[in-house]
């Protein structure tokens, strides 16, 4: 006996001559099922050769692709952008005022560069920074992320409106100073260019601020000389800066209706001055004996 009906007595069932039929389908079954064993049997050896002529990194890509079809989706990634901005520490911004403005101002152990922003209210920039308010604001995270960016001021014209007029500054605005060392022993002071850059209202956007520190484009606005310079003006060198300030705000701060007033009294006066006396002069006395 062959071993293919040895196979077939195994798995042929004990039935009577009724499930005749029944039997003659199981055995049917057995038969085909038999065959397609024996067929895969004698392919493996096909198989395997087969696989040996596949190059090792194409299968090892393939299991990885079939392992990476399991894995769940891992959660995305965080931009890189992102990823800086939680590392990155923001930079302080200096609240420029009376009080401390010359403190900022005076050289030190090294000379650093100071970018002050000048914003104002509806008073100083007639309501017209809003723009600007916010572009400085985003713009501190990318000084913040340059460890070349140089320091940061904020000057409010609405708060603090006296230095505003001794300074000369106009909002929105940026001042750019480059303050030089502290001078040696027996050393003059080396002087502190400064430079007045007048921001577009309703344009100005973040990369623009950077910008003047990043891509120099304070270089192509002209280094101011003139007597209202902070530092080396001929009014700061007398002294006389804060003083002027507080004549230009006052008479800024002077209603235009009485400031008018007061013109037109003055001229009045003057002008009445200038014409002498007014009215009929006394008549002399006629001399004595004389007929009338």
């Amino acid at each position: 006996m062959t071993k293919l009906e040895l196979d077939l007595l195994v798995y042929i069932p004990i039935v009577d001559i009724r499930h005749l039929k029944l039997w003659g389908r199981e055995l049917y079954a057995v038969i085909a099922i038999k065959m397609r064993f024996t067929s895969l049997v004698t392919l493996l050896p096909a198989l395997a050769m087969a696989q040996e002529q596949v190059p090792l990194a194409d299968r090892v890509q393939g299991w990885f692709n079939q392992v990476k079809s399991f894995v769940p989706t891992a959660a995305p990634v965080a931009a890189p952008i992102e990823k800086l901005a939680e590392k990155v520490t923001e930079k302080s911004v200096t609240h420029v005022s009376l009080n401390n403005w010359q403190s900022i101002l005076t050289p030190g152990p090294k000379a650093e560069d100071w970018l002050i922003y000048t914003t104002g209210g509806n008073k100083t920039c007639f309501g017209r920074c809003g723009t600007a308010d916010k572009a400085f604001k985003e713009s501190v995270l990318l000084f913040s992320a340059d460890p070349t960016s140089p320091q940061l001021g904020y000057l409010d014209c609405e708060a603090n409106q006296v230095l505003c007029a001794a300074w000369s500054a106009s909002a929105p605005s940026v001042q750019y100073y480059q303050i030089p060392k502290e001078p040696s022993v027996g050393e003059e002071r080396a002087p502190t260019p400064l430079r007045h850059i007048y921001l577009n209202a309703t344009t100005v956007t973040p990369e623009t601020i950077y910008e003047i520190h990043a891509k120099k484009t304070y270089e192509n606005v002209a280094v101011y000389e003139g007597a209202l310079h902070p530092v080396d003006g001929w009014v700061a060198q007398y002294q006389l800066n804060i003083p002027m300030g507080y004549v230009i705000w006052a008479l800024g701060a002077v209603p235009s209706w009485l400031f008018m007033i007061g013109i037109s009294f003055f001229s009045r006066t003057m002008m009445s001055r200038r014409a002498g006396p007014t009215g009929n002069a006394p008549r002399a006395a006629a001399p004595a004996g004389s007929a009338n």
